[in-house]
């Protein structure tokens, strides 16, 4: 479990499942089927699976946001990849899929707190 500030029902991140050098899968589950904003938020939170300290992140932007289905369920896997390592700012693409099928996705940006 990642250790984050929210609290339910705004914490929607359940557990890392796997995870590499700039990416990671994380387990997400809502109260309820998910709007955009709630997907848009369980990416945020996903992205703490890629910072290697517990330094709190802000949600910045989203771009390129993309429902491709309407989601049917409340429990879904967010893929996160990091395209600027290493720096306070974060690109992160994110995926929401639901049973390895592509729910959501887009470009959330993320500054870490120093």
């Amino acid at each position: 479990m990642l250790k984050l500030p929210h609290k339910p029902p705004i914490l929607f991140v359940k557990e890392v499942l796997n995870k590499g050098e700039n990416w990671a899968v994380v387990s997400v589950e809502f109260p309820k089927p998910p709007t955009i904003g709630m997907i848009m938020e369980a990416a945020a939170q996903s992205s703490a699976a890629l910072s290697e300290n517990e330094n709190e992140g802000y949600l910045l932007s989203c771009t390129n946001l993309v429902l491709h289905k309407k989601p049917a369920g409340t429990k879904f896997n967010i893929h996160v990849k990091n395209s600027l390592p290493n720096s306070a700012l974060s690109e992160i693409y994110f995926e929401t899929k639901e049973q390895n099928i592509l729910i959501s996705s887009g470009v959330i940006l993320v500054m870490l707190k120093k």
